[in-house]
């Protein structure tokens, strides 16, 4: 009886060459087969989209029948366009001729120097502001933005530090769409005044304005585009700034006389501008008052075109 084969040098087993050759074969053909049947239906697929899609596009709207004049017409309800602002400043539609304010009664409570007296009182007004400004931004095809108002003596907002109490009573900032009236300041110099409360919050409102029209964008575009030219920054600045002069004593304009606000009030107004000095952002005291006087008297709110303004006007 022989021993094993203990030397380690056993043949490996390969199944028949042929049978491996035969099932690799059908693999393939298998494959292939498949791959074609894919790509036939994928095409079919392609196709029957396209002749979808095609479809669509070139549907012709049945002709309605033709309706006696005396038969009520009725059309489908459809989506009103929103309003977008037009970044623009001398040819805004908002100062186009041709666009007026509304006269409007404000019915506003007594001035107080409480915060929560003076809130009331902004709370009051600001319904009365919008009431005048949002026909004449829907006739020039302009959006309305809700604006916030801040009472607070905030040392920071969206829009950077607030301006030193002595530059400003109030402030603006686009971002948020707030208007800051700091109670701190309103209390300097006896307390609030009522003119004093309904100038100062008119021409923040007109900033708001700017921004809801685009003027606010554009001015702060070319603010961009000067570069650190700081002739033409403070141009731009007292342009901006004696234009909300004028939108304020325009609205001023339209709700004196009834309501809250006597028609005597405007007197100091139209005698010889309203807390005016020379300020190289806000304009000369001159023409600070010839643009609230022009607020005063305009028949449009063309009569605020700053921007389109010779430069004399806003020096």
């Amino acid at each position: 009886m022989g021993s094993p084969d203990d030397s380690g040098e056993r043949p490996a087993w390969r199944p028949p060459a042929e049978d491996h050759r035969e099932q690799r074969s059908t693999v393939w053909i298998t494959v292939v087969l498949f791959a074609v049947f894919m790509a036939v239906m994928l095409v079919v697929a392609v196709l029957v989209v396209g002749g979808l899609k095609e479809s669509k596009v070139g549907a012709v709207q049945p002709r309605l029948p033709a309706v006696s004049s005396s038969t009520p017409v009725t059309s489908p309800t459809a989506k009103a366009d929103v309003p977008t602002r037009k970044y623009e400043t001398a040819a805004n539609p908002l100062v186009a001729p041709g666009v007026t304010l509304p006269k409007v009664t404000c019915e506003l409570p007594k001035l107080r120097g409480t915060k929560e007296k003076l809130e009331a009182f902004y709370l009051a007004l600001v319904p009365c502001l919008e009431r005048a400004w949002h026909p004449a931004l829907t006739q020039a095809g302009e959006p309305r933005i809700p604006v916030a108002i801040n009472a607070d003596d905030v040392k920071n907002t969206a829009c950077g530090p607030p301006p030193p109490p002595e530059e400003a009573s109030g402030f603006y900032c686009s971002e948020g769409a707030t208007i800051f009236v700091p109670l701190p300041r309103q209390l300097e110099n006896g307390g609030p005044e009522l003119l004093t409360q309904l100038f100062l919050l008119a021409h923040e409102y007109g900033h708001h304005v700017q921004e809801q029209s685009g003027i606010l964008s554009k001015h702060d575009a070319l603010y961009r585009e000067a570069d650190g030219d700081q002739v033409k920054i403070l141009d731009l600045s007292r342009r901006l700034e004696l234009q909300a002069d004028c939108f304020s004593t325009l609205f001023l304009a339209n709700a004196a006389g009834r309501g809250s606000i006597g028609a005597g009030l405007l007197a100091p107004l139209k005698q010889g501008g309203f807390d005016s000095e020379d300020s190289e952002t806000h304009g000369s005291a001159k023409n600070a008052t010839l643009w609230q006087k022009r607020g005063l008297t305009a028949k449009d709110t063309s009569a605020c075109n700053t921007f389109a303004a010779p430069a004399n006007e806003v020096s």
